[in-house]
């Protein structure tokens, strides 16, 4: 065979060969993942499979204790402040913590905290909600 034929062969091989192996490289490809670990109330961000977003701002508003910190404009310098937002965030640490273990999420950050290319991440704040102890 001529070298010209040769050519054509393996072009024509390659027609048929190259989509097979481009998908293999699709099914193997990890979606994008980003974390703003600072945002992370709940597990470990390097070893999660199962994550959420909460509105960190509407469970603390749900919250009583927080929501007199606001109503009185109470700052940092106050000792009834102290006292109010540490029960504040333990009610709240105490919602996520039953909310995870309800629905099997391993890892929550606040919203826009974990986003993963080509999917949604659940938003589970009411849920978040209805854990808060009364």
């Amino acid at each position: 065979m001529r070298l010209a034929s040769w050519m054509m062969v393996l072009v024509v091989l390659g027609a048929f060969c190259a989509p097979g192996l481009m998908a293999e490289e699709k099914k193997d490809k990890k979606p994008k993942v980003t974390i703003d670990e600072a945002d992370i109330y709940y597990g470990d961000p390097s070893d999660f499979t199962k994550p959420a977003v909460v509105d960190v701002d509407r469970v603390y508003m749900s919250i009583p204790e927080y929501k007199e910190i606001i109503d009185r404009d109470m700052d940092d310098s106050k000792p009834r402040y102290l006292m109010l937002m540490r029960t504040a965030s333990k009610k709240f640490r105490t919602a996520l913590k039953k909310a995870a273990k309800a629905k099997g999420y391993d890892l929550i950050g606040g919203l826009g905290a974990i986003e993963i290319e080509g999917k949604t991440v659940p938003e589970i704040t009411d849920l978040v909600i209805s854990k808060l102890p009364k």
